[in-house]
């Protein structure tokens, strides 16, 4: 018999000493579960609060080195600009700010000229030029190239400064290698290596080094050359004034090729009359200032007839708005721009125009900083200014572009 049953005691009522110590044992465990889950998630969300703290903080770091760097090279641009520009004139200060521009029937120029080479009197100082017939601007090396016609020489004209420096033809007049006689154009071959002189009086083309003064060539003997020009192949191009026609020289020639006139004196579209300054497009067209035939004619690649560019006919009254013209340049929208015997500016033709408009110069000469007399060759340079030889006055004018 149970002895819980004698004492009156239910069984069932009855504490089990080991079940309550497993409970509790049980309890124990689940709260220390417990507090290690809790902990797990806040050490995870410490984790992930210290991280993005930590690359919050370097990020406002490495804006803040950047802004720093930002600053410190806009400050050093700042300061070298500042320094340049102490340098330079106003004039080419003013002309770095504006990248090439695209020169059409709308721009204009500043009519008060500078006088950027010569402008002293008629003479051979180094100050001074002698009826100055064709030129070259140098835009890589902001200067320009002259043929001092009458003093015999090549000058090159540093901009900003009041001399010339002889470069060709320093041992006066005459038909040696190493002398000058009546030079009537110059420009530079493609590499910029050498000067290319039209050497009139002595019936040749010569080949001249800029490095090596005792470096001469001639490139052509027996040609009555006036204008030269040179296309964006290297190929040089020649215009004949007593034989009325424009040939193009490539790189050993022995007799080049005829691109313009060649078929005896006329005015015909095949014809020319005393060619004078040539201007070569990209597309290898050539214009030549068809001096005797008071016109200028656009000859195309190939082409066996040229093609009459200005006047826009042949009407008497058209070919009076031109009296021999001297030189021809193009812009960039084909807009032709002529020194000729009508006055003493430069016009500018549009197409099929019967009449030029004068974009600067006045209809009477004078030496003002606003006129011209007589005008020669003429030339834009990579800003969209325009030079001008400024014959009667010795000088070479410089009209700076109006962007205003």
């Amino acid at each position: 018999m149970n002895i819980n049953n004698r004492v009156g005691i239910d069984e069932s009522s009855v504490v089990n000493p080991n079940t309550t110590r497993l409970g509790k044992l049980r309890e124990h465990f689940r709260k220390r579960r417990l507090i290690w889950i809790i902990c797990s998630i806040i050490f995870m969300v410490l984790t992930i609060v210290i991280s993005t703290t930590v690359a919050l903080m370097n990020k406002t770091k490495r804006e803040k080195t950047s802004t720093m760097e930002t600053i410190t090279e806009i400050a050093t641009t700042t300061s070298t600009t500042t320094a340049i520009t102490t340098t330079i004139t106003t004039e080419t200060t003013s002309e770095q700010l504006f990248a090439p521009v695209i020169i059409d029937k709308n721009t204009k120029w500043k009519q008060s000229a500078s006088t950027v080479a010569g402008g002293h009197g008629q003479g051979h100082e180094l100050n001074q030029l002698n009826h100055p017939q064709g030129f070259y601007v140098d835009d890589d090396d902001d200067s320009i190239y002259i043929a001092d016609t009458n003093n015999h020489r090549i000058v090159q004209w540093k901009f900003g400064v009041n001399n010339g420096e002889i470069v060709a033809g320093k041992k006066g007049n005459g038909n040696g290698i190493d002398q000058l006689h009546t030079p009537m154009d110059v420009i530079l071959n493609k590499e910029k290596k050498y000067l290319i002189i039209c050497d009139m009086g002595n019936y040749r083309v010569i080949k001249w080094s800029r490095q090596n003064s005792q470096d001469q060539e001639i490139l052509i003997s027996s040609t009555f050359c006036w204008g030269l020009a040179i296309d964006n192949n290297g190929d040089l191009y020649i215009s004949n004034w007593m034989n009325d026609e424009v040939r193009r020289w490539e790189e050993g020639d022995t007799e080049g090729t005829v691109v313009a006139g060649g078929n005896g004196y006329g005015n015909s579209c095949n014809q020319l009359d005393q060619a004078k300054q040539i201007f070569v497009d990209i597309n290898h067209s050539v214009y030549v200032a068809d001096h005797g035939n008071n016109r200028v004619m656009k000859w195309m690649k190939d082409a066996t007839e040229g093609i009459l560019i200005a006047p826009g006919n042949v009407s008497n009254q058209a070919l009076l708005s031109m009296l021999h013209p001297i030189a021809v340049i193009v812009d960039h929208t084909g807009n032709i721009y002529i020194s000729d015997d009508t006055g003493h500016s430069i016009k500018r033709w549009l197409p099929n125009a019967i009449e030029g408009i004068a974009v600067v110069g006045k209809e009477q000469s004078g030496s003002e900083s606003t006129h011209l007399s007589k005008p020669f060759d003429l030339s834009f340079d990579r800003h969209g200014n325009l030079y001008v030889i400024d014959k009667e006055n010795n000088r070479i004018q410089k009209f700076l572009i109006d962007l205003d």
